[in-house]
């Protein structure tokens, strides 16, 4: 009997380098026979060739693109159509990136099947002998990783929050795989009692947070929210993004796309600049392991110097400036 995970993914949202990463860890972490990975892109467009050539490097035996143009930035369209493919493929677990859109989704699927469902998970445990799913994620502001494991479930449910392929150790492989394109006929308006009055559309982030090898971190020591904009001239000289601590996003000083931690983003830089970080858990812990943190906060007891390979004592915002400055003159004189 084949052991199914099945894949949810949702093409205008889910970025395609993260949805590689995230088969590639499955893969990984699932070792059992007759392991079958069926990856469905969900959309109301047609989806582009190089993408699909890209994902069929990755381990998937299946990639279905189920397209309708109902599908779009309301949920109950995919809610319909995951609950089906549920049910026709009978998976043993369904697993998805972490996307506040999709976490919504499959929140109600989930229900659907009187199921649980385990959020913003950064492990996954498989028993090969009891075929039980564990995982891991972080809990008490990042302190510590809580194990969850589900048992007696029908369908495990479950998102995961991992690094990007590029700093994923897993080698892309060129295969066979079925692909299948159908233009999902399964699906009706929805006319329920919720209605959609008005939309207003956040405006579009391209930050790059997430692929990013340099990532410019700031926290409350740059103190003005006027100073936000250092970092990002920082973050264009070099070619990296910008990601800040919660208090910024709760203060309402930047978007949460831009957040970085355990309610936010997880980040892989070989780069990272904390410039008025703290250093709380709850903030480490979503970014990696970088093979260079560098420090600057005027407080000579933050945490952060516990982890950073170079600690500057000094004011943030001056720092960033100077660093500026440096970057700048050494650029000009390439």
């Amino acid at each position: 009997m084949e052991h199914v995970i099945f894949v949810p993914a949702i093409y205008h949202i889910d970025e395609i380098s993260q949805l590689a990463s995230l088969l590639s860890f499955i893969d990984s972490r699932i070792a059992v026979k007759d392991k079958k990975i069926v990856l469905y892109l969900y959309s109301n467009r047609k989806v582009e060739d190089k993408d699909i050539n890209y994902l069929k490097t990755f381990p998937a035996n299946q990639i279905v693109v189920s397209e309708n143009e109902l599908f779009s930035d309301w949920e109950w369209p995919y809610i319909e159509a995951i609950t089906q493919h549920i049910n026709t493929i009978k998976p043993h677990a369904v697993i998805s990136t972490s996307s506040d859109f999709i976490k919504s989704i499959l929140a109600r699927v989930a229900a659907r099947f009187s199921c649980g469902f385990a959020v913003d998970c950064t492990d996954l445990i498989f028993d090969e002998g009891t075929h039980n799913y564990s995982f891991l994620k972080p809990a008490y502001a990042g302190n510590i990783n809580a194990k969850i494991l589900v048992k007696n479930s029908s369908i495990v449910f479950a998102t995961l929050k991992i690094k990007n392929v590029a700093e994923c150790s897993f080698e892309a492989v060129d295969k066979k795989v079925e692909i299948v394109e159908s233009l999902f006929e399964g699906l009706k308006p929805f006319s329920g009692k919720i209605k959609i009055i008005e939309k207003n559309l956040a405006q579009n982030i391209d930050n790059k947070l997430e692929s990013a090898k340099i990532v410019i971190g700031v926290g409350r020591g740059i103190k003005d929210k006027e100073n936000l904009k250092y970092a990002f001239e920082l973050a264009n000289l070099l070619n990296g993004a910008v990601g800040v601590t919660r208090p910024l996003v709760d203060m309402g000083w930047i978007d949460e796309e831009y957040q970085i931690g355990q309610s936010g983003k997880v980040v892989s830089p070989q780069i990272y600049f904390a410039f008025g970080v703290s250093g709380a858990a709850h903030h480490i812990c979503g970014i990696g392991s970088p093979k260079l943190i560098i420090a600057v906060n005027k407080n000579k007891d933050a945490q952060i110097f516990k982890i950073a390979h170079y600690g500057i004592v000094a004011d943030a915002t001056s720092v960033m400036k100077s660093f500026i400055k440096a970057f700048k003159s050494r650029l000009k004189g390439c």
